[in-house]
């Protein structure tokens, strides 16, 4: 007789900040001048991009309580751009990894603060 016993077990990210935990966020955003901007699944054409107007300057996946400049999907240094003909109150874009332009609109105030 063969008896096979697997051990198996899970591992799970820690955070340094008790009041995280890890990442069940509602969808992927990033946070500019204190609203919530939900990234879209669109792209935004290079020639409707205007000027740069911040960049995000936190990254996480664990869910916390973040400032202006946060994003729980583009990490640090990832441009944010204003959209020709669109206030930036209505929708920005965000500059990705591959150079293409996405849509983010806006969700509302931030409450994480």
């Amino acid at each position: 007789m063969f008896l096979l016993i697997l051990v198996s077990g899970c591992s799970s990210k820690v955070s340094p900040n008790s009041q995280e935990s890890s990442a069940d966020w509602a969808f992927p955003f990033v946070v500019w001048n204190e609203d919530i901007y939900q990234i879209q699944i669109e792209e935004v054409n290079k020639s409707e991009i205007e000027d740069e107007i911040g960049e995000v300057k936190q990254y996480s996946d664990f869910e916390g309580i973040y400032s202006n400049g946060f994003s729980n999907e583009y990490l640090v240094g990832t441009k944010l751009y204003k959209i020709k003909g669109i206030d930036t109150a209505e929708n920005i874009a965000i500059e990705s990894e591959q150079g293409q332009y996405i849509n983010a609109k806006n969700n509302g105030k931030y409450k994480g603060k």
